[in-house]
């Protein structure tokens, strides 16, 4: 009996193993492959003209790409309601009727690229509720009428590029109210409507259009994280040209604009931004982009970089990130750093004016010394050991003190050079450029924090705070041309030496700045917890005692008599007497439940007197207003 069980279970799992090639070849339709265990129908490259018969309904997969179906007529597919994916590119469609796709409701994936479709006509995609992806890339489209589109609740993505569109009027995606991502790269676009963009928008590609600014459906998008503009004929960008609304932007394209110039204000409300490309324009010299503290990618080539002072801040930000991660920026000009990769030219040479190389030959009968650039950087050392002919490069100068041979002079560094002293050497310059910091000041805030200011000379936009007390020692990093910061977070009634160093290559090797470039200031002193302690139980004495005060007159007032007067005719005459009864009311109040609008009403003994009427609405004192008022914060 066992044998004979185990021998069934053999055969049954041979005719599942065998089962699926069976279908293929009873059910697959005749041109296509199928993988029934995936239920995917390939019907690719057939010379189809229509549909094939025989498409089993459990189909998930329909492949029908590279065939000549030309039209797409309504109700053209079966009732395939496990559908998911449709490939219809490459089949010269010219014309989708409405009503096409009523037998496939289940759609997610939809691929009409690569055909001859000239317009979406209303209708197109009716009862394509669930489809999240459509491709229609590649076509001849050149108006999206109003409508087209409004019945694809759930549409995700739309890929329209490489078509005629010229441009997007206000409803022509009407009704994606889910659309995060919208191609549009490679068209004719000159105008976009001010509400032709849905609201959710996340990623949208204008890049290759004919946009000469950037347009205020593109400004106000509030969602809008990553944006590409580039090859469009944009030839200027202000602070203007992106809206407060774009906080949410972090990436952006700006490449192959032919752009010459770029201020440093054009990206200052894009607070968020995280990858910039600038590649392929014609930009010299690029703002110091201090706005942008989340900046970690920046794309910079295929400009005609002028590699001089103003781009110090560069090389410093090229220097802090990953070699990997850093886009090569190659100097066109100077003649002298020609085609030298910035990040590894030397700091000194990043001059202004630029750096420059020349030759000349000097000899004894000379009694000139070579003009030098007076350019803060270096120190020169001058010696005259021969009179062979010698380059003489122009170099930074930070002193105006120059040793000859043994000997001082100041001022004029000319005056005691003989014509032997005409060989240079350059010397290693204070790596605390203390020469260039002055006027600092330091003044108190509050007891934990200090506010310093300082004065400087040269192109800095980047400076190292130091700051130490006896106990601990900090260090801020201030980027931009700033001449005044905050200090925060200080010890009350605490010393603090501060010292101002401008960022340089040699930073590091600054271990002691000497005192013109650092000051001392104090925070005040906190008052004493003693003192704060005890000024707080005065006050809670203060209040407890008119609390008391206020419970005694309550209870003065509840537990008083009550007096009443009363006027009654005797005998026709008008007598008055006056008497007094003691009040019996019991301090326990008494609950009525009402049914009516099923409320509680609070009752006493003393409403429920039909004899007299006495008035227990509390009076609001007129100080106190009956509308509510708010403090602005």
């Amino acid at each position: 009996m066992a044998q004979r069980w185990c021998v069934a279970f053999a055969l049954s799992l041979l005719w599942i193993i065998a089962s699926p090639e069976l279908l293929d070849r009873s059910q697959c339709p005749i041109g296509c492959s199928c993988s029934f265990t995936d239920w995917f129908i390939r019907c690719s490259n057939a010379s189809l003209s229509s549909l094939p018969a025989g498409i089993p309904q459990a189909t998930v997969e329909l492949d029908l790409q590279f065939n000549q179906l030309g039209s797409l007529l309504a109700a053209s597919f079966p009732d395939l309601p496990e559908l998911t994916t449709l490939f219809l590119g490459s089949n010269q469609v010219r014309r989708i009727e409405a009503g096409t796709f009523l037998g496939v409701k289940n759609l997610y994936h939809l691929h009409l690229d690569n055909n001859l479709l000239e317009e979406i006509p209303e209708g197109a995609f009716e009862n394509l509720t669930n489809l999240v992806f459509l491709h229609l890339e590649h076509n001849r489209i050149a108006y999206l009428s109003p409508g087209a589109f409004s019945s694809l609740k759930r549409l995700s993505l739309l890929d329209l590029s490489h078509n005629l569109l010229t441009e997007l009027s206000d409803q022509a995606l009407g009704g994606l109210q889910q659309l995060r991502k919208l191609h549009l790269s490679a068209n004719l676009i000159a105008n976009l409507s001010a509400r032709a963009l849905p609201g959710n928008m996340r990623i949208l590609y204008l890049d290759w259009n004919r946009l000469k600014s950037v347009p205020l459906a593109v400004r106000t998008s509030a969602t809008l994280s990553s944006l590409d503009l580039s090859g469009n004929p944009i030839q200027e960008l202000t602070s203007l040209s992106f809206g407060r609304k774009l906080s949410s932007l972090r990436q952006l394209f700006l490449e192959n604009l032919c752009m010459e110039n770029i201020t440093s204000s054009t990206f200052k409300r894009l607070r968020r931004l995280e990858v910039l490309s600038l590649r392929n324009n014609s930009l010299e010299s690029l703002s110091p982009l201090s706005s942008l503290k989340y900046l970690s990618t920046l794309y910079l080539t295929g400009n005609k970089w002028r590699c001089d002072c103003n781009l110090i801040w560069l090389r410093t930000w090229q220097k802090q990130v990953v070699r990997k991660d850093r886009s090569p920026v190659e100097c066109s000009s100077p003649e002298a750093l020609q085609g030298q990769q910035l990040a590894n030219v030397e700091l000194q040479k990043l001059t202004c004016p630029p750096f420059q190389t020349d030759s000349a030959t000097t000899s004894s009968s000379t009694n000139a010394m070579p003009a030098i650039s007076t350019l803060p950087s270096e120190r020169l050392l001058l010696q005259a050991p021969t009179t062979l002919p010698i380059t003489v490069f122009t170099a930074f100068v930070t002193s105006r003190m120059f040793s000859v041979a043994g000997t001082t002079t100041q001022n004029n560094p000319t005056s005691r050079l003989t014509t032997h002293e005409t060989h240079y050497i350059l010397e290693k310059y204070d790596p605390c450029l203390s020469d260039h910091i002055s006027s600092i000041h330091i003044r108190t805030k509050d007891h934990t924090a200090l506010v310093v200011t300082w004065s400087f000379s040269g192109d800095h936009d980047q400076f190292e705070v130091r700051y130490k007390s006896s106990v601990d020692q900090h260090i801020l990093r201030v980027i931009g041309r700033l001449t005044e910061i905050e200090l925060h977070h200080l010890q009350p009634g605490t010393d603090y030496r501060v010292c101002v160093i401008p960022q340089n290559e040699n930073l590091l090797e600054c271990v002691a700045p000497p005192a013109q470039q650092c000051a001392t200031g104090r925070t005040e002193a906190q008052v004493p917890a003693q003192h704060n302690l005890a000024l707080g139980i005065g006050i809670t004495i203060a209040l407890l005692a008119l609390m008391a005060l206020a419970l005694f007159a309550f209870y003065k007032w509840r537990t008083r008599p009550f007096q009443f007067q009363r006027y009654y005719d005797e005998d026709g005459l008008l007598s008055r007497r006056q008497g007094t009864a003691q009040s019996k009311l019991t301090t326990e109040p008494v609950y009525e439940n009402l049914e009516e609008d099923n409320q509680h009403v609070y009752m006493t003994a003393a409403s429920q007197w039909p004899q007299e009427k006495i008035d227990c609405t509390p009076v609001v004192p007129s100080r106190f207003s009956s509308t509510p008022a708010y403090a602005s914060l």
